[in-house]
């Protein structure tokens, strides 16, 4: 579903696909984890998915993957410490650049880059979690939302109806039906 809804709505030709996990290998993880790598490895070709394998959190972020399959409380806890962390970097960027007189100084060239950065650390630009694989959009936003974090949960609601992604969806399994 992820690989579906990243090439119709962000135009990836072939979007990689890992699988969240403590290791690389193919036998690493719990049960869940290795049934998953199996399926997703054997099923790859005839599902077009660009499967990589098993992905270690700390590679997330490489650039080489566009989307981590995890279970559900899994990928709440990587998301979650994923938020922590760039709260934790941009209070420390701050402190540091505070600390005194020359580094405010020396900050004030580079402003419109860390601004930039801290635009990307911050977990309220990014709106709600998609549901994928429901008839109908929806985007659950994040328990702690205010009203900064709710108002791009709707501009990502109304993108993913835009972008008619479920519709894509549907559509694109009834392709891989017939092919089956």
């Amino acid at each position: 579903m992820s690989s579906i809804y990243l090439k119709n709505t962000y135009k990836i030709e072939k979007p990689a696909i890992g699988l969240l996990n403590i290791g690389t290998e193919e036998t690493k993880g719990n049960e869940l984890t290795r049934e998953a790598y199996k399926l997703l490895k054997e099923n790859a070709e005839k599902l077009d998915i660009n499967f990589v394998g098993n992905v270690e959190g700390r590679d997330a972020f490489s650039g080489e993957i566009h989307a981590l399959v995890t279970d559900g409380f899994t990928g709440n806890v990587f998301l979650k410490a994923v938020e922590g962390l760039g709260k934790f970097v941009k209070r420390s960027l701050t402190e540091s650049l505070k600390k005194n007189i020359f580094s405010i100084i020396g900050a004030i060239p580079c402003m419109p880059a860390i601004k930039r950065f801290a635009k990307t650390m911050d977990y309220k630009e990014y709106g709600g979690a998609l549901f994928l694989g429901v008839k109908k959009p929806v985007v659950k936003a994040h328990g702690s939302s205010d009203e900064y974090l709710f108002y791009f949960t709707i501009k990502q609601a109304e993108e993913f109806v835009k972008n008619k992604a479920v519709d894509k969806m549907i559509e694109e399994f009834e392709k891989i039906q017939k092919k089956a």
